[in-house]
């Protein structure tokens, strides 16, 4: 008899637990719930960037090199490295018996460069046609390849584009059309260069042959010894150059916004991304010192790419061609914007996530946000929240039935150390008297 009736008892109380377990905490249940949440704050908008710190080197705008045949054609060089130049300025004097040697050498060299600028206008006139009339192909096993011819000695000769497509997967093409437009466009900048030079000592007087600046700059250096003999001359324009290794190539973009620090400057000096390179960089004097001052070693040794930054104020005579400075390349920006601490947005992906706000009737609310970037713990929001909301971290509301009532501990303050050491004893006691 006894038995029966505990276990009559016990499954009475289990009942009567699990009934109010399930009115407590049923989806259907009506009785208000309290959850404690320690973590709060008030949100605030403030301005966030993120940077990429870089080295980078002072370098010309443009560089001139100017070529001599041989030495029987130079009589006296007239300028010395260091010298500053004038546009038409003579550089050389050339010896007359030979200078029609010269000359003929000169409109040889016009007529290729303007026959090779014809070509590569061609082919990035096609290029870009190609490009922006592709469409992403879907077909089986399929392999194309199209070549342009005529981008110049120093370059590769063939674009090739090779596509592998496999059913029901889209491979767009327009990777391998961008990287040949810019092999193009590089290309023909240098014809360009190449072309005013020579033009520059075609329009010279025959009466008095002179090697004569195609530009205003100082002469940077002269090869007095090796044939063909040659200047190289520097535009008074300054930039700065640097380089991206692979996997910052992708988050650097052309008119990025810079700021140099420089010695002997005071203040930042401010500029753009001009130039983004697509094809690994050459070698030349800022590359190998932009190596040695980085030490910088990677698996890839060619994926080196420059990135040229212009100053939006001139630089000119404020600083040696070749000086170190730093740069801090601007990445991402959000300007007005609500940045959380980091493990407070939920379901995050990258992009966007949920977070908690605090209502009028004290109750949570799950807000959708939108994800600028992350930057030292802290998750910089581009949509979602409102300056003044009040956003909570509690891991219970992510998996919490209903929306409970919160209560939360009150703000506190810590007392100020120095302000507590320098405050007199009469208003402690008028504190405590007050009280």
């Amino acid at each position: 008899m006894n038995r029966f009736f505990f276990i009559g008892l016990s499954i009475a109380v289990v009942a009567f637990l699990t009934s109010n377990f399930l009115l407590l905490f049923g989806e259907k249940s009506i009785i208000s719930k309290e959850l404690y949440v320690s973590e709060y704050e008030q949100a605030y908008t403030h301005t966030y960037t993120e940077t990429l710190p870089k080295e980078a080197l002072t370098a010309p705008q443009e560089t001139m090199e100017i070529y001599v045949q041989d030495h029987e054609a130079l009589e006296q060089w007239l300028v010395k490295e260091g010298d500053a130049v004038t546009a038409g300025a003579e550089l050389a004097r050339l010896n007359e018996s030979e200078s029609e040697d010269q000359r003929a050498i000169w409109q040889s060299e016009q007529s290729a460069l303007q026959s090779e600028r014809s070509e590569v206008q061609s082919t990035l006139q096609e290029l870009a046609q190609a490009r922006a009339s592709q469409d992403s192909s879907v077909s089986e096993n399929s392999n194309n390849s199209s070549s342009y011819p005529g981008l110049g000695p120093d370059m590769e000769q063939e674009l090739s584009m090779d596509v592998n497509v496999s059913v029901g997967v889209e491979v767009p093409e327009d990777g391998a059309y961008a990287s040949g437009i810019a092999q193009a466009q590089q290309r023909l900048a240098a014809i360009d260069s190449e072309l005013a030079v020579v033009e520059a000592q075609l329009a010279q007087s025959q009466e008095n042959p002179a090697l004569i600046s195609p530009v205003e700059g100082t002469v940077a250096s002269i090869n007095r010894d090796t044939e063909p003999l040659s200047i190289e001359i520097y535009n008074n324009e300054r930039e700065f150059v640097t380089y991206l290794l692979e996997d910052e190539w992708h988050e650097v973009e052309q008119a990025d916004r810079v700021f140099i620090q420089a010695p002997g400057i005071e203040g930042a000096i401010a500029g753009t991304v001009r130039s983004v390179s697509e094809i690994p960089a050459e070698e030349s004097k800022w590359f190998e010192a932009y190596r040695n001052l980085g030490r910088i070693e990677q698996n890839n040794p060619i994926a080196f790419y420059e990135v040229r930054i212009a100053p939006e104020t001139p630089l000119q005579d404020t600083m040696p061609f070749g000086s170190n400075v730093n740069a801090e390349i601007t990445l991402e920006e959000a300007q007005d914007a609500i940045a959380l601490s980091d493990g407070w947005v939920y379901d995050d992906d990258n992009t966007a996530g949920t977070a908690y706000t605090l209502n009028i009737d004290g109750r949570p609310n799950a807000v959708p946000v939108e994800i600028a970037f992350a930057q030292h713990g802290r998750v910089v929001l581009a949509g979602g929240m409102e300056a003044g909301n009040i956003a909570i971290n509690e891991e219970q509301l992510h998996d919490y039935p209903g929306r409970p009532k919160l209560f939360m501990p009150f703000p506190s303050r810590t007392p100020d150390f120095n302000y507590a050491k320098n405050t007199e004893w009469r208003a402690y006691i008028e504190y405590l008297l007050a009280r």
